[in-house]
């Protein structure tokens, strides 16, 4: 069990008095979150006709999704000023990668291995949000994703529970600042608990099945790095873990998240998962769902109102306690309260708050992200342009704007740097083309940019797709570019990992934008004119094909692996008409410089329980560029008394390195790192021999061995 010791999360005195001066229905109402008039619908429309006087009665806790600062007065002031006992409401919103200013796309963002840079991004996120007048955004989204075809991997830190777990932290850390009540701080919800990641095919709200092991060994991972970051509310998932509802999973929230993970803020569950529980044919009224999320260990009710209209009558036959019910209203007015709403309800709230967004600042910082999110995936001596060369544009997104992606809450695609726009303000030549000028123009070029994509309402929630493929229409662009025999730069923005594999022949580089949000031309064009070296690494793989979904670098080994010295052979574990390997795996990703590795060793041969290996490796950067390299450390179990994957990611450092330049890098092994769930669940080494793997990626990796002792 561990503990989560956050001082401030213990109600105060203040709180506790003013819980006892409210009424059976103003307790309820904290645990209400309701709807209000908003552009921005995140699930089924509501009527939201009564909220005006819910508020006055005191039966609303919080606002979801209000964004217009007219409105967001409004309902303080109302809430202040003309119920019963003026508490403030708390507003609510899905600020996920940015607020006026788009940064890239959270996916993209994990491709930085970098928690510093996603920490200061939450942090230029946090500024903009709370000078708008909001107090929670609902993010991070820490769902393992293993399956490109559901839409919300976009909003996802990858395939990985270690690299996931320290971006996690660093979100928090960002968004809190360690101090709600500073000005620039917002709380972060870490969500959905549990195992949203896994809804089978992909699709979106579908059912899941994962096994306990799973769920502990990597689903659970990052949730409990975000609380013991410190992250003041955890949001419920709309799927079943063990044919239970997340939101009325009494051994999740409450055994689980509450006594195992020592989670003291508040359960809220997702818009309407709590009513969606008699879909799941568990509940049979909305007085059972209510009986039921209740006891459970939900706190905080979005949008369905089922305990607005049961919980009264729940208490008054024995069902529910009101002690319980009081435990619920104090972690919310503790969280209000750690807010500053007590002191200044109208805290952040300006005649006009344009002020404090887009600022120079905090482009300049989305421009960086930008620099360090996009992948690398090919380059064979097309890149970097040459200083001033006459480049070819070409493609629907050389000047698209429609790059910033979903859940961008306020973000404008008109505030977009376009490739062209880029490529003007660098005052660097070039042609802009189309289909008709392709063979004509480009005829003194020696090189083609094709920028292609998806659209940004492609992916994202309630977008999951089958095909993950760029239409047909944008793949013959990229094969008639290539016929003008020049070199052809493939630069692809897109929500989620596409298929790639009958394109990759055809371009000489290509860059994996994602989608990078406002500065986004401005950042690719440094990554092309070789400004800036890419940095970025996979952190979901790339499937050769939809077949072989889901495809993860963390898999189990078969008692039939795939025998390369006999591909043809019949019985094991393959396709007979594509290959088992990821088209790019884990951890890829080019830059401009060419890295060697070698002397890869270890201290010493064996590790005990209190003790620590080192492990050195030398990397030589032949290429003629400086670059970042991220160095990775995997281990893998020899034997072990249930399966292990094949890889396991522990540790990675970034290290930059120029042109001629050499390095030795050296990690530090610790008993903990090789630890896992048994086959008792102990979570223990066994003891066990054990590889140990150092590598630019998943799929190139140099071992050594080392035995637990």
């Amino acid at each position: 069990m561990k503990s989560n010791t956050l001082k401030s999360s213990s109600p105060s005195v203040k709180m506790s008095a003013l819980l006892s001066q409210m009424t059976l229905e103003e307790k309820i109402g904290q645990l209400q979150q309701s709807a209000y008039f908003s552009t921005v619908v995140t699930g089924h429309v509501v009527d939201h006709s009564g909220t005006i006087e819910a508020i006055k009665a005191g039966r609303v806790g919080s606002v979801l999704s209000v964004h217009d600062e007219r409105d967001l007065k409004m309902l303080q002031k109302t809430a202040v000023e003309e119920s019963r006992l003026g508490i403030p409401l708390l507003f609510m919103f899905d600020v996920i990668h940015g607020y006026k200013t788009a940064f890239p796309i959270n996916l993209a963002l994990s491709n930085s291995w970098d928690p510093d840079l996603v920490e200061r991004v939450s942090r230029g996120v946090a500024y903009e949000t709370s000078h708008a007048g909001l107090h929670v955004t609902f993010s991070p989204m820490v769902d393992l994703v293993r399956d490109p075809r559901w839409g919300r991997v976009m909003e996802s830190n990858g395939e990985d529970p270690y690299l996931s777990s320290l971006l996690t932290q660093a979100y928090v850390k960002g968004y809190q600042q360690d101090d709600l009540a500073q000005p620039h701080a917002i709380a972060a919800c870490v969500k959905h608990f549990a195992g949203y990641g896994f809804a089978e095919a992909g699709r979106e709200y579908n059912t899941v099945d994962v096994s306990e092991r799973t769920l502990r060994s990597v689903v659970f991972p990052p949730f409990q790095a975000g609380i013991d970051a410190g992250v003041r509310m955890v949001m419920t998932a709309f799927n079943v873990i063990n044919d239970r509802p997340a939101t009325a999973n009494r051994w999740l929230l409450n055994d689980v998240l509450r006594d195992e993970m020592g989670f003291q803020g508040v359960i809220i569950s997702d818009y309407t998962s709590t009513e969606e529980i008699i879909q799941h044919k568990v509940a049979t009224d909305t007085k059972d769902v209510a009986y039921q999320c209740f006891e459970a260990g939900l706190d905080h009710e979005m949008v369905s109102q089922t305990f607005q209209h049961h919980l009264k009558e729940l208490i008054a036959e024995g069902k529910i306690s009101e002690e319980t019910l009081n435990e619920r209203v104090l972690r919310i007015l503790t969280l209000k309260e750690q807010l500053g709403l007590f002191d200044n309800p109208y805290r952040n709230f300006y005649e006009d708050s344009a002020q404090y967004m887009l600022l120079e600042t905090t482009k300049a910082l989305a421009q960086e992200a930008v620099e360090k999110t996009v992948v690398m995936l090919k380059n064979d001596d097309a890149l970097p342009l040459k200083p001033k060369q006459t480049v070819g544009l070409f493609g629907p997104f050389i000047e698209s704007q429609d790059v910033i992606g979903e859940w961008a809450a306020l973000c404008e695609k008109s505030d977009v740097i376009t490739l062209k726009q880029a490529f003007d303000q660098a005052k660097h030549p070039y042609v802009l083309l189309d289909e008709t000028t392709l063979d004509t123009r480009s005829r003194e070029l020696d090189t083609i940019i094709v920028a292609l994509g998806e659209a940004g309402s492609e992916a994202g929630e309630g977008n999951s797709k089958a095909k993950l493929r760029l239409s047909a229409s944008q793949e013959a662009l990229v094969k008639k570019a290539h016929q003008t025999g020049k070199n052809i730069v493939l630069v692809v923005f897109a929500g989620r990992p596409l298929i790639l594999t009958e394109l990759e022949p055809f371009a000489d580089a290509i860059l994996y934008a994602y989608q990078p949000g406002t500065m986004s031309g401005a950042g690719l064009y440094r990554l092309l004119s070789g400004q800036v070296s890419p940095s970025g690494r996979l952190t979901l793989t790339f499937p050769y094909h939809e077949g072989q979904i889901p495809v993860y670098y963390n898999h189990l080994n078969t008692g039939r692996p795939f025998d390369h010295a006999r591909p043809e052979y019949r019985y094991n574990s393959r396709f007979i008409d594509i290959p088992n390997e990821p088209l790019y795996p884990f951890g890829f990703g080019l830059t401009y410089g060419q890295f060697e590795y070698s002397d890869v060793f270890l201290s010493k041969d064996h590790l005990r329980e209190d003790d620590t290996v080192k492990v050195y490796v030398t990397l030589k950067n032949h290429g003629s560029h400086g670059a970042l390299e991220t160095v990775q450390l995997y281990i893998e179990a020899q034997s072990f008394s249930v399966s292990r994957p094949v890889n396991e990611l522990k540790a990675f450092k970034q290290v930059y390195l120029d042109a001629g330049e050499e390095k030795t890098t050296v990690f530090t092994l610790t008993n903990a790192m090789f630890k896992a769930f048994n086959i008792d669940m102990a979570w223990t080494t066994e003891q066990r021999s054990y590889f140990v793997k150092v590598g630019p990626h998943s799929g190139a990796l140099i071992a050594r061995t080392v035995q637990l002792t």
